[in-house]
């Protein structure tokens, strides 16, 4: 496999993110376990690899965090490194927004108990 970069894969894996997304907005038959195909999220530009699975599948592997691979593919070091930074900073920032909402609320609080 080629290391053509996370674009790639960070579009795929958009892609069939917005393909979840119309099987649930148009009520697709997703509850009798039909399997959709979804793109190989392996980073190589000239993989056109489908993969078949059932939504719950894919949601599955969504909640996991891991990619959608056909088999025999594999993501390389630095794809997997990427990864798991882009998972770093999409926590920190969940925690940053956590952390302005419970400082707002703290400034709320200490104003109710302040009356001047």
């Amino acid at each position: 496999m080629a290391d053509n970069g996370s674009d790639s894969s960070a579009t795929r894996k958009e892609l069939n993110r917005q393909m979840r997304m119309a099987v649930k907005r148009f009520d697709l038959s997703e509850s009798d376990g039909e399997a959709w195909a979804f793109l190989c999220e392996c980073g190589d530009e000239a993989c056109q690899e489908w993969v078949t699975l059932p939504v719950t599948s894919y949601e599955a592997l969504q909640r996991a965090d891991e990619p959608i691979l056909a088999p025999g593919h594999a993501l390389s070091d630095g794809q997997k490194s990427r990864r798991k930074a882009r998972r770093l900073v999409d926590d920190a920032k969940a925690l940053e927004a956590q952390a302005e909402v419970q400082v707002k609320r703290a400034k709320r609080n200490v104003r109710k108990k302040d009356p001047g």
